[in-house]
């Protein structure tokens, strides 16, 4: 088994763009209604993820912003980039679970770079599972 038999494609995947303004991003984020979502650039190039987190530490370290109103600020400025490091396509299993470990998905991308979706944690432990079975 391997990391493409669990893919969740990018064509199911909330994402948003690297260029939203905080405003546009923390809308669409909050619409999504995840915890954390990847971030990609128009060309569809992994860029992170950002989290609650990364919005609210942002507004704690420069309270005189308002992220609200803000159109200097975009989405890739809030990402946190140590945490969500992306396993390619092609990764063995042992990478999958290494990550999966401290994280509720892995982001996937391909020899490029390119975001190809998401692995999640739940899809890792019931598909995988069973999936080794067959």
């Amino acid at each position: 088994m391997n990391v493409a038999m669990l893919l969740k494609p990018k064509s199911m995947v909330s994402y948003i763009y690297a260029d939203l303004t905080a405003s546009e991003g923390l809308k669409e984020f909050i619409a999504g209604g995840y915890t954390a979502v990847p971030v990609i650039d128009r060309a569809g190039m992994y860029i992170g993820v950002v989290s609650e987190r990364d919005f609210l530490y942002y507004m704690l370290k420069n309270k005189d912003v308002d992220l609200t109103a803000s159109t200097e600020i975009t989405v890739d400025k809030l990402i946190c980039s140590d945490r969500f490091q992306p396993v390619q396509i092609d990764a063995d299993m042992d990478m999958l679970f290494s990550r999966i470990i401290e994280q509720n998905f892995v982001p996937v991308i391909d020899s490029r770079g390119m975001f190809s979706g998401i692995v999640t944690r739940r899809d890792l432990l019931i598909r995988g599972k069973y999936g080794e079975k067959k």
